[in-house]
């Protein structure tokens, strides 16, 4: 059996929890932060990596362009 020393802390622990919960997932403000956070980190995160690639395309196609315009003439 479950002494009482051990059955006050699960009691105990159980009102912790359930005080945490109440703090913090049931609270409307820390649940939007939570939920704009989640939103919008990966969306940063890969308009970073969008706009790294469309750069170096950028590029690729202006060198081309200039390729285009001013060969390079055999030696």
């Amino acid at each position: 059996m479950i002494s009482s020393k051990y059955l006050f802390m699960e009691i105990l622990n159980q009102e912790l929890t359930q005080e945490i919960l109440r703090l913090t997932w049931r609270n409307p403000i820390f649940m939007s932060i939570a939920i704009a956070s989640i939103w919008l980190v990966p969306q940063l995160l890969i308009r970073k990596i969008m706009e790294k690639k469309y750069e170096k395309r950028k590029i690729e196609i202006q060198k081309n362009n200039i390729e285009k315009l001013y060969p390079k003439a055999p030696k």
